[in-house]
């Protein structure tokens, strides 16, 4: 079916979280009823917004069990953290048609790193980079090295550039709705962090967890 679009709807009315509800509506019905994958109705969204949990339970917004089954899960997970879910918009240029994939947020270390959240997950790798260099004793500094390891170096900038990826974002949501995480950096978070490295299908991310173990193994040696 064709696309109304919404009198005076543009991409930023999905943005805010307190009066997004209708436009999330519509866009579900179209595309979880309708099947709509192609069209102005993509044209007319962002690429990411948030949106409450409670929104998506209306029972009218899908026909399909198993779609049903993944936006009940999502919404679960988003209502156990007091946050939202991400709604994400991602296109096949070759077959021009998009889909749509949702994620439990804020993001916390132990969620599953997808082409969703690698932002997130790389910003608070930077933060915890940076707490190690404020507070070396703690851990060890794990940029001491990368004035002359040159490995080491452009591993640190692959982590900013990706955890950049999260500025766009914040110029709409504020950090403790995108993120969360405890600051002091204690043990069972950066045995998360580390978890998550070490099975990173990127080869330089399972690198850079055998670096902070070697530095950490330094600090205590």
């Amino acid at each position: 079916m064709p696309h109304k679009k919404l009198k005076g709807q543009s991409l930023q009315d999905f943005l805010p979280v307190e009066s997004n509800q209708e436009l999330v509506r519509r866009l579900f019905r179209s595309y979880y009823r309708s099947h709509v994958t192609s069209g102005k109705l993509f044209d007319d969204f962002p690429d990411f917004f948030l949106v409450k949990p409670i929104v998506l339970r209306d029972p009218d917004l899908v026909d399909r069990a198993s779609d049903r089954m993944i936006i009940d899960d999502c919404i679960a997970r988003a209502q156990a953290r007091k946050g939202y879910v991400g709604v994400c918009k991602w296109r096949n240029p070759k077959l021009n048609y998009y889909w749509l994939e949702l994620a439990a947020f804020p993001f916390m270390l132990g969620d599953e790193v997808t082409q969703d959240n690698e932002g997130e997950f790389f910003y608070l790798l930077t933060r915890f980079i940076r707490f190690t260099q404020e507070h070396p004793k703690r851990y060890g500094d794990m940029m001491i090295d990368a004035e002359t390891d040159k490995d080491l170096a452009l591993m640190l900038d692959k982590i900013n550039w990706r955890g950049a990826k999260i500025e766009k974002t914040l110029a709409h949501y504020s950090l403790d709705m995108l993120v969360s995480y405890d600051p002091a950096w204690p043990l069972p978070e950066v045995n998360k962090l580390l978890n998550t490295l070490k099975s990173s299908e990127l080869d330089w991310c399972e690198l850079f967890f055998e670096h902070i173990m070697y530095v950490m193994a330094q600090k205590h040696q």
